[in-house]
């Protein structure tokens, strides 16, 4: 019965990523692996659990999710938020935020008054991602972006609290767009802003150019331009390309509201 859970579980993510689903990918540099692993992981695991919430429906629906696979799940999550390992107590706070963010949305709320008891400051972080996880239908992909972006976003605004420096998850990360016909008619400039990146380009090693959609601040993609012939007339006449050109032109996956 657990290896037909976990042979769902992975199908039915598998099935998400495959479908008109937003995805994260990570096309610039800060120069440090080790924080750029950070920052996708993090991001990554507020993926996932968005996801879990179509997953857990659909697991729900085909009868591998049962109180006997949610008791052993939520033994994992309990685990997991006690870790034999010191850290210090913001970080664990971090840590733990997110191991309750997928334990509140997988294990149905079972257990959110012993954990909002037990550790007040994660939890009340958690259920602020958990609010706009569960506000906002995941299985619309602009709707889904949206959660994600505005998780991303809420995790940051967590770790900035606490005196720590933020994570660029907006100018980090490129996050599929997801737009409307109209706006692939638009001129470049009414819909997004270029950034000339404090990133470096992975694939070129040059200064990264992040194309940031103006309604949300996110990165929607980094554009290959030599960094030498980005002028101001080149921004000009970029700017005036219709949003649908600059897509093809450069490549960029995008989805259709």
């Amino acid at each position: 019965k657990f290896s037909d859970f976990v042979l769902s579980h992975e199908l039915h993510h598998i099935e998400l990523e495959l479908s008109d689903e937003p995805s994260i990918d990570c096309a610039v540099t800060t120069g440090q692996e080790d924080l750029d692993g950070r920052i996708l992981a993090i991001a990554n695991s507020v993926f996932e659990t968005l996801e879990h919430v179509t997953v857990l429906k659909k697991q729900k629906e085909d009868g591998t999710y049962t109180d006997q696979i949610k008791a052993e799940y939520l033994k994992g999550v309990e685990a997991a938020l006690h870790p034999k390992v010191e850290l210090d107590l913001a970080n664990m706070r971090f840590y733990r935020t997110l191991i309750m963010f997928d334990g509140i949305i997988f294990g149905e709320h079972s257990k959110d008054a012993d954990w909002q008891n037990e550790f007040p400051k994660s939890y009340k972080y958690a259920n602020k991602l958990v609010e706009v996880a569960e506000k906002n239908d995941l299985s619309v992909p602009f709707q889904f972006r949206r959660a994600l972006v505005n998780s991303l976003d809420a995790y940051n605004e967590i770790i900035i609290s606490n005196g720590y420096q933020g994570l660029h998850f907006h100018t980090l990360l490129n996050i599929t767009p997801v737009v409307s016909k109209r706006q692939l008619r638009l001129s470049l400039n009414q819909a997004y802003q270029i950034k000339h990146s404090e990133y470096k380009n992975r694939a070129t090693g040059k200064d990264g150019f992040a194309l940031i959609a103006i309604n949300d601040g996110q990165s929607v993609a980094t554009l290959n331009l030599d960094p030498s012939k980005v002028t101001p007339e080149f921004y000009k006449a970029f700017y005036q390309y219709k949003v649908q050109e600059v897509f093809d032109e450069q490549g960029i996956k995008y989805l259709i509201r």
